[in-house]
């Protein structure tokens, strides 16, 4: 069934006004200077709230004064400082805080330690060279028990630092917990994979029979407080067993000189596609009878896109010519068909070609001559 909204207007209400007062709370006692205005606001909603029937308030001046409070208690969070100021409850427990994620971590932890301690007091993991190859049955069970134990102790001890930091600045947020619980049991992978795969040398009678057993619960120790380390171990091992079969240096580095002239390729048949479009474009202009003007313009774009560095030399606006001096515009004709000025600039796309001649003739002169 779904909740009505003005069951929802009215939680949302609530929940604004507790964060306020736990903020106010908070900043007070920390020192930090509250402005009278904010907290006459929210005494104003919390004496409106504790009386039955009244009208609510409008929620704009709570709004504002929450996102004020927040700013000042940064950078911890509203529901982080809730969260930390609840009732921690009265059983066993309450003396490590409010936060679930806690009590369950010192738990395990407290549990990977004890299982530690009872496993070691057991002669099969002293003194003996124990590996997945050559070992078998119960022996080679309770040493297996006894390294995730030890990568359940460092996985549970980086866990516990984490979360440590995020309350001592109150920005705790419970909805990330699932993922403290997949680094924790990562972590115990990534040490029993650490202590079961990575080869050890064999201990010699002058180092003494339990240097290997001392060395292999260490390592998983580590593996389990640092996950990510062995992830990147392996990472590189499959990287270096790739580059066995992918062939040798000169062979990597002809694909990529091919890659990379392929893409060139590929490029510069793009860049005369669009060359030709724009060439044919100028044709049709120049053979639907436009002004030299407009061709003069067009030319000088197509230019200024294949050599940037002239188009920059050059001013941005062309220079106005004397109007005393300037033909008749009925009169000036384009002496040069649309073929010629194609190929001609085809063959200027490599260099800066020079402006396109004009003539000014007779009406009588054919559009379509030679150019001279």
């Amino acid at each position: 069934m779904a909740t009505p909204p003005s069951a929802r207007a009215s939680s949302m209400r609530e929940q604004l006004l507790h964060e306020s007062i736990e903020m106010i709370r908070y900043a007070f006692a920390k020192g930090k200077g509250v402005p009278t205005a904010v907290v006459d606001v929210v005494e104003q909603y919390q004496s409106q709230s504790q009386r039955p029937g009244a009208k609510p308030l409008d929620p704009t001046a709570l709004v504002q004064a929450h996102g004020r409070l927040a700013k000042l208690v940064a950078p911890a969070t509203p529901m982080g400082i809730v969260l930390l100021s609840g009732a921690s409850g009265g059983d066993r427990w309450s003396f490590l805080g409010p936060v679930p994620l806690v009590r369950r971590l010192m738990k395990t932890a407290l549990a990977c330690v004890a299982a530690f301690m009872l496993l070691s007091l057991t002669k099969l993991v002293n003194g003996t060279d124990i590996d997945v190859l050559h070992s078998r049955g119960v022996e080679l069970l309770v040493n297996e028990l006894f390294w995730l134990s030890a990568a359940g102790i460092g996985a549970s001890f980086t866990m516990l630092f984490q979360v440590n930091e995020y309350i001592a600045r109150s920005n705790y947020d419970p909805k990330y917990e699932p993922s403290y619980w997949i680094k924790f049991f990562l972590g115990v992978m990534a040490g029993f994979i650490l202590v079961t795969l990575l080869p050890l040398p064999e201990s010699t009678a002058a180092e003494g029979a339990g240097t290997l057993s001392l060395m292999k619960p260490t390592l998983a120790m580590l593996g389990g407080y640092s996950a990510s380390a062995v992830y990147r171990i392996l990472t590189r091992l499959v990287e270096a067993i790739e580059s066995l079969f992918r062939g040798n240096t000169r062979d990597i580095i002809a694909e990529r000189e091919q890659a990379v002239v392929a893409r060139a390729a590929e490029e510069s048949s793009s860049a005369r596609v669009r060359l030709a479009a724009r060439l044919v474009s100028l044709q049709q202009v120049a053979a639907a009878g436009g002004s030299g003007d407009d061709l003069a313009a067009r030319i000088h774009e197509i230019i200024t896109s294949l050599t940037p560095e002239a188009g920059e030399s050059e001013t941005l606006a062309p220079p106005t010519p004397d109007a005393s001096a300037a033909p008749d515009a009925s009169a000036v004709t384009v002496a040069i068909s649309p073929e010629a000025l194609v190929a001609s600039l085809s063959g200027a796309a490599s260099a800066a070609p020079a402006a396109p001649a004009a003539s000014a003739g007779s009406g009588d002169e054919p559009r379509d001559g030679a150019a001279g």
